[in-house]
Order: structure tokens, then sequence, then C-alpha cells
């Protein structure tokens, strides 16, 4: 009874086996980390979110922009991969990074093809459309720390970013600027990822959860009866 303590079972993934499930999730949904305005991404498909552009007076069809992510890496408690200094991880929280890819287009000569419309390249559903403008990009480095929610109907478990930071950007209020954009972002991204509880058995038993989920020695664990 020690490692269950008043509980029958215990259950749990660890760290890998988390990462291993968003690689999974995001390489089957890459819309999820691939957004853009029309002349980024005329049409959404399996690879792109195509989004509205930015409505500006005077910006014939909005300003264009386009916002790509890495697929987000977890590193559950205790810290195993570097974070910057003003980010530090303790007991029962997670980090999470990416690499984020902004862009936006200072070319107002957007347009279709008359013969591709939707900007699909031919027999290639699963490749992300191909816009009409050339972005002026830049790639930030993002590192967040957040806690674990768990959430019904079904029963799972979803990543909530508490806090986030990027590196190397000056002015401070810059770097502020984009730092609340980025928070937005990976927040709403994550959200559409759960982690079934379901996955936790104990053979061909599914597991009553009485405490839990926590985190703690690299794990998501959860405790309970058959």
């Amino acid at each position: 009874m020690g490692l269950t303590q008043a509980e029958e079972v215990f259950g749990g993934i660890t760290e890998t086996g988390i990462n291993d499930i968003l690689d999974e999730f995001f390489h089957a949904r890459p819309r999820h980390l691939r957004y853009g305005s029309p002349g980024f991404v005329p049409t959404t498909t399996v690879a792109a979110t195509s989004m509205p552009a930015i409505a500006f007076p005077g910006v014939p069809g909005g300003i264009d922009w386009s916002v790509r992510l890495t697929v987000p890496r977890v590193d559950l408690f205790p810290q195993t991969t570097g974070l910057p200094p003003e980010l530090s991880l303790g007991g029962g929280q997670l980090s999470v990074s990416t690499a984020v890819t902004l862009c936006v287009s200072c070319d107002q000569k957007r347009g279709r093809q008359p013969d591709n419309p939707d900007g699909r390249q031919p027999g290639k559903d699963d490749q992300p459309p191909r816009g009409r403008v050339k972005g002026t990009c830049f790639t930030l480095k993002v590192f967040g720390v957040g806690h674990i929610e768990r959430t019904f109907g079904p029963d799972s478990v979803r990543v909530i970013v508490d806090s986030l930071e990027i590196v190397d950007i000056e002015p401070n209020g810059l770097e502020s600027v984009i730092e609340c954009l980025l928070l937005q972002i990976l927040r709403a991204v994550l959200a559409d990822v759960r982690l079934p509880l379901t996955t936790l058995r104990a053979g061909a038993f599914s597991l009553t959860i009485t405490r839990g989920p926590e985190i703690g020695n690299d794990e998501l664990s959860a405790f309970g009866n058959l």
C-alpha cells in the first residue's frame, strides 16, 4: 500500500508518453499548428487553418499574417529541460516549450491563381495551401510553465499554461506585448489537446480515479480503485 496509499490501484504515464501523444495528435492534425490569413493560407485544409486578415483602414483586404508552431514539448516536475531564469518549475507543475514563427506581409498584391483558386497543391491535400504573398518573418523560442486540469465529458486532462517567457527581445515593452500574444496563442493551441484518463488502466480493468491526476517524478499519476 506504500505506493497506492489508501487506494487500491496506481496508474501513471511518463512525460515521454505525454510527448508521444502530442506528436501523434499534431502530426495527424497539423492545422492546429499553422494559421494564416488568405494571403498565406487561402483555405483551411488538414495542414493549415485559414483565418481573416487583420482589418485596418486604408489597407485593401487587410494585413496578411501567419503563425506556425513546432510540436510543443512537455517536461513534468522535477525540471530536466532548461528554462529561462525568469521561470522555475515547482512541485505539481510542468513546463512547455515550442518555437513560434510569426509572419506579416507588406505586399498588397494579394490574389488567387485563376486555375487554382484555393491554393492547394494538386494531389497533396495534406500539404499547406500556397498563398500569394511573401512574408517578413521571425522565429522565437518560447517557454511556459503551467499545470494540468481535469475535465469531464469525456474524463480527461488538459494542459493550462500559466506564464510564458521569450528570451533576448528589447525593449522590455515589446517583449511583454509579444509574450502576451504568444501566451494566448499557446493556450488556445493546447486547449484542443486532451489526454483521456481511460488510458490509465490496470490490465483489462479501468481505473476509477479517487485522487489525482498529480504531477511528480516526471510522471502524471492517478490513484483509485477498480
